[in-house]
């Protein structure tokens, strides 16, 4: 009788090779997929860099050098250097330079107050510089407050005076202290002094009819003291009314201040009619006189004379 140990040999080694295979496969497989020629996520494949490279080109075009970004400043230039240019240009009427002068005023470029600044040193026409330190009080820039005060105390009076108008423009606490120091220093010129009063009259501030009011009882000069009651007289009549009644009623103010302070009630903003009224019949006829010629100046009917019909 023939063995069959050698062939059930054989039958046992075979699955054992078959197993081997796929063990040495998983291995192949497993070392292929952890290859570092696989991109990471850590490293940016060829289509992250394409797009971070678009999106750089798209924000270089919205970038503030980009001519629909720059500041608003930079699209005045060619005015102010046209208005400059008709400032400067002596062949021009002085009106057309004086409003050239008070458009760069309002502009308020550094450019722009660089050119007013120059017009300001040189030999250009009193009153060329007059419309420049009125413009001031118009203008945005930083420098033109401290320009203001420069011009207002300066020796050429119609540029300070020009100056205080400027002031009264900017109508602030500081036009009020600074027209208030001019309107009670005897030291400044007379003719600052009656026009810090009137730019008073113009400021909308309650603390500018206080200085005013102020100035009437202790200022002394005649002068003065009408262009206090003239600035007086350009407020609302509504907010003066009260002491233009307990000036014209008092028994110590001089029938010529009255009748100066009549003419400026003329002028007031409001219904002043029923007002000047009553002093048709006050006992000086200066008084009376002056009451009709500023009745007469309101209504186009003349006012009859008290006592007639």
């Amino acid at each position: 009788m023939k063995s069959n140990a050698p062939g059930n040999d054989r039958v046992q080694i075979r699955p054992l090779l078959v197993w081997t295979a796929v063990l040495l496969l998983i291995i192949i497989i497993a070392v292929f997929n952890r290859s570092p020629s696989k991109p990471t996520a850590q490293q940016p494949t060829e289509a992250q860099t394409t797009n971070v490279v678009s999106n750089a080109s798209v924000m270089k075009t919205i970038s503030p050098s980009h001519p629909s970004t720059r500041p608003a400043q930079a699209e005045t230039e060619p005015e102010t250097a046209r208005l400059i240019s008709l400032m400067s240009d002596k062949s021009l009427t002085l009106q057309a330079r004086r409003q050239a002068v008070r458009s760069l005023g309002k502009i308020g470029t550094d450019e722009a107050m660089a050119a007013l600044k120059t017009a300001l040193t040189n030999d250009s026409p009193p009153y060329l510089k007059a419309a420049i330190a009125e413009g001031l009080g118009a203008s945005p820039n930083a420098e033109a407050r401290d320009l203001l005060h420069e011009l207002v105390n300066g020796k050429d009076q119609t540029t300070a005076r020009a100056a205080a108008r400027g002031f009264a423009a900017r109508g602030d606490a500081d036009a009020v202290d600074t027209l208030g120091n001019l309107l009670f220093n005897d030291q400044t010129p007379l003719s600052v002094r009656t026009e810090a009063a009137l730019a008073l009259g113009d400021v909308s501030l309650p603390s500018a009819q206080d200085q005013l009011t102020r100035a009437i009882t202790q200022i002394q000069d005649d002068d003065v003291r009408e262009s206090v009651l003239d600035g007086l007289g350009r407020r609302p009549f509504s907010d003066t009314e009260g002491f233009f009644r307990d000036y014209l009623n008092s028994t110590t103010v001089p029938p010529e201040s009255k009748v100066l302070a009549i003419e400026a009630i003329r002028d007031a903003e409001g219904n002043v009619a029923p007002f000047l009224s009553n002093y048709l019949n006050d006992p000086n006829p200066d008084v009376r006189a002056a009451a009709k010629q500023a009745l007469d100046f309101l209504s186009p009917n003349p006012t009859p004379a008290p006592g007639t019909k």
